[in-house]
């Protein structure tokens, strides 16, 4: 891509209609992707270690980006180092204002564009439109060549189809079967044996966790409704 994007900004353009409005892309799913997304820039950025599958702070120094910035605040102000699975709950709880601070990032990128309008002609509410389709559309092409011929020196791509495999968005770069079939053995090979770094494998594992528990939650309670 021609402008530099970091794994969140590249998660949530991924995860957009590439004409419409709106994402192609369960909120229970963003919701925690966006989570392991930030997390993952905050660990390729240097700044977070794991110990004992708690997370804990390499370096203090603000990021530039408002959310990681925001991030490192809460980790430095934490009493003590958490677990991942705490964090990725945490940031998971707080994925609507996350959204749209990325959101924000990405229009000033000219990434996306806004549309503003108003539900009932009062409430005021706002839609994402991609500026350039192909953008999102070289990213995932990129992304599918790299995982199928395992280009190990991309980490950000390698994290980024951890989460893809976590939040199971394979469709999003097939929709080939047996296309399908090579991308889901190489990213669960990638996952287990060329890790990008220990805080990107627990993320993934966690997101995956996480998800997991949300689509049970919810089946659970859509079937004591019915009764």
């Amino acid at each position: 891509m021609e402008k530099s994007l970091s794994i969140t900004e590249k998660f949530v353009l991924i995860c957009h209609h590439p004409e419409k409005g709106r994402f192609i892309v369960s909120s229970q799913y963003i919701q925690y992707g966006l989570a392991g997304a930030i997390l993952m820039d905050l660990c390729l950025e240097g700044k977070l270690g794991l110990n004992e599958n708690r997370i804990f702070l390499k370096s203090g120094s603000l990021p530039a980006d408002p959310v990681r910035a925001e991030v490192v605040r809460m980790m430095t102000e934490s009493d003590k180092p958490r677990k991942t699975a705490h964090w990725v709950r945490k940031l998971a709880f707080r994925y609507n204002r996350y959204l749209k601070q990325v959101l924000d990032g990405l229009g000033r990128k000219r990434v996306v564009r806004f549309e503003d309008r108003k539900f009932l002609g009062i409430i005021p509410w706002r839609r994402s439109y991609l500026v350039e389709s192909y953008a999102r559309s070289n990213l995932i092409r990129q992304l599918k060549n790299d995982i199928i011929v395992y280009r190990g020196n991309n980490g950000e791509n390698m994290a980024l189809g951890g989460l893809i495999e976590a939040c199971r968005m394979h469709r999003i770069l097939s929709s080939d079967r047996e296309e399908l079939k090579i991308i889901r053995s190489q990213l669960k090979k990638i996952i287990k044996d060329h890790p990008v770094t220990d805080v990107v494998q627990q993320t993934i594992r966690e997101v995956q966790a996480a998800i997991l528990a949300s689509v049970t939650a919810a089946m659970i309670a859509s079937t004591a409704g019915r009764r």
